[in-house]
């Protein structure tokens, strides 16, 4: 048998194997519908395109050794088994039920700030064209300074970052600012790559921005998330019917459109939302809890100089409501307004994974190296890890195996 022939039942034999062991684990986990006719056709298919940067070198377009073949192919296969091969037909729901994904929420590597996939935080999650993903990016950023300022200008005193509302749209707009430099770093950078390519330099390495800007953009998202929502349900609930306040085009945009604006940042963009991150939440909390007990002991007092900031934080006149209102915001407000955002990320990707609307849904390699590069689509180089990171580098030479 000659060598093409030999690869070709090869592949044959592994396609068959891997639909076999995933109509297995299939029916272990018990949610995947019932096969179609052309599912069979669909995986076949789809494992070929995976495998076949393994069978031919995709710089010079030529099949490599026998050996090199086996090898490839199998270190190929751990890499999908590692990461879960999520090749699945358009009618394959998600397969993790919503109590998996809540005990999985509980591990120690979903506590910390550093993802594995960074073009998680910088692109959106529907198929937006960058341009138009970009211009989104800088008119929130001008929307929200604009109010910023009409801030400054309304109070004319320090004394507006006392308020809890007030630092919330504050901590917004950095995290606009950043998310904006962080995308146009990221844009700029894929750009740039593809014109060195285009040049004729194989190796090419894209840089994602830097890992403490990226850091404290997912920071800051967990934050305005919280606090934002936290905001607007204390304001409305307790502030508003107690102090009376009018309702002004400013108090309606710091204390309910500010709630909106987190919910479609949230709906539209990819970055995700961890359990654990409540931490940084209840902590941003606990500082402000600090503040305002300082505050108070230092006799320092309002815009309107009483010797409280909130009419409900008054520790002077009335001790037992001003704790119990710390009390329940702590323990009750900001896990349940964090709780709220984790389940519309669930619910985001609930309606991507619908048949009708997955076609609406981002192609992330698409997306980056194909419309924000510029370059053409049979210029684009399949991953071979479907875990993989768009920023990591691509178009390598294959490395050549000792055994060959």
């Amino acid at each position: 048998m000659s060598q093409s022939h030999y690869e070709i039942s090869l592949g044959r034999a592994i396609t068959v194997s891997l639909n076999a062991n995933e109509e297995e684990r299939r029916s272990k986990v018990g949610v995947w519908p019932a096969l179609t006719s052309l599912r069979p056709r669909y995986h076949a298919l789809i494992f070929t395109l995976d495998v076949f940067p393994c069978l031919i070198d995709t710089q010079s377009f030529k099949l490599s050794s026998l050996t090199q073949n086996l090898i490839r192919m199998e270190k190929h296969l751990k890499k999908l088994q590692l990461s879960g091969y999520s090749r699945t037909s358009p009618n394959v729901i998600m397969g993790a039920s919503w109590t998996h994904i809540w005990r999985e929420e509980f591990k120690v590597h979903k506590l910390h700030l550093l993802t594995s996939k960074p073009e998680l935080l910088l692109q959106p999650r529907w198929d937006i064209p960058p341009l138009l993903w970009l211009l989104y990016r800088g008119f929130m950023l001008v929307y929200t300074v604009s109010w910023l300022i009409y801030m400054i200008l309304l109070f004319k005193t320090p004394k507006l970052l006392i308020y809890l509302s007030n630092i919330s749209y504050c901590l917004m707009v950095i995290y606009y600012l950043v998310a904006f430099c962080n995308l146009a770093w990221a844009f700029l950078k894929v750009r740039c790559s593809s014109h060195r390519m285009n040049r004729g330099d194989s190796s090419e390495t894209l840089l994602s921005p830097p890992v403490a800007s990226l850091c404290l953009q997912w920071f800051l998202h967990s934050m305005i998330g919280c606090s934002s929502l936290t905001v607007s349900f204390i304001y409305w609930t307790l502030i508003h019917t107690s102090d009376q306040h009018s309702l002004t085009a400013f108090n309606i945009h710091i204390h309910a459109i500010n709630g909106i604006q987190t919910t479609v940042d949230l709906l539209l963009s990819s970055t995700p939302v961890h359990l654990t991150h409540l931490s940084y939440g209840v902590l941003g909390g606990l500082l402000y809890v600090i503040f305002v007990v300082v505050y108070w002991l230092m006799g320092c007092t309002n815009l309107n100089g009483e010797p409280y900031i909130y009419s409900i934080l008054d520790f002077s006149g009335r001790p037992l409501v001003a704790t119990l209102c710390i009390l329940g915001v702590a323990l009750l407000c900001l896990p349940s307004c964090h709780f709220v955002l984790w389940n519309m990320q669930l619910l985001r990707e609930w309606v991507v994974s619908r048949e009708k609307v997955r076609r609406m849904a981002l192609k992330r390699e698409v997306w980056w190296w194909v419309k924000v590069s510029g370059r053409a689509t049979f210029d684009l180089v399949p991953s071979l890890d479907p875990a993989a990171s768009v920023f990591e580098a691509r178009g390598q030479p294959m490395m050549e195996d000792p055994l060959s």
